[in-house]
């Protein structure tokens, strides 16, 4: 039974890990400054698909150091969740090899830290 439950439980990590390596997430910081102490980032995103099937949406999580002044091109589901913009899903999906980018100014001199799920196909 044991052995059971540890293959179910493999089978699933992997399934994850295979679903989490369709979209990758990389940040560029173009703008920092201070005011009054504070320190703010600007941030754009880069969301790409390096899969080989389509995604019409996702959602995006931000799981650590994101304290938002703005946000943009993206939908906002709560305050730390968001979805694909819409116009991905209307004009045929994140095709493989493509992506799409969002910004976001955080009230840190650092970038957030954001995960993927949900994936949509």
């Amino acid at each position: 039974m044991f052995k059971k439950l540890i293959s179910i439980l493999y089978f699933f990590v992997l399934f994850s890990l295979v679903l989490s390596e369709q979209l990758t997430i990389t940040q560029t910081q173009t703008s920092s400054w201070n005011s009054n102490g504070q320190p703010f980032s600007v941030w754009d995103v880069k969301v790409s698909n390096i899969g080989s099937r389509v995604i019409y949406g996702a959602t995006i999580v931000g799981i650590s150091n994101l304290e938002l002044e703005n946000i943009w091109s993206v939908e906002q589901k709560s305050s730390n969740k968001f979805s694909f913009p819409k116009y991905i899903s209307q004009n045929g999906g994140l095709m493989n090899g493509t992506y799409f980018n969002f910004g976001y100014i955080n009230k840190n001199s650092q970038s957030a830290i954001f995960s993927i799920c949900d994936i949509i196909y």
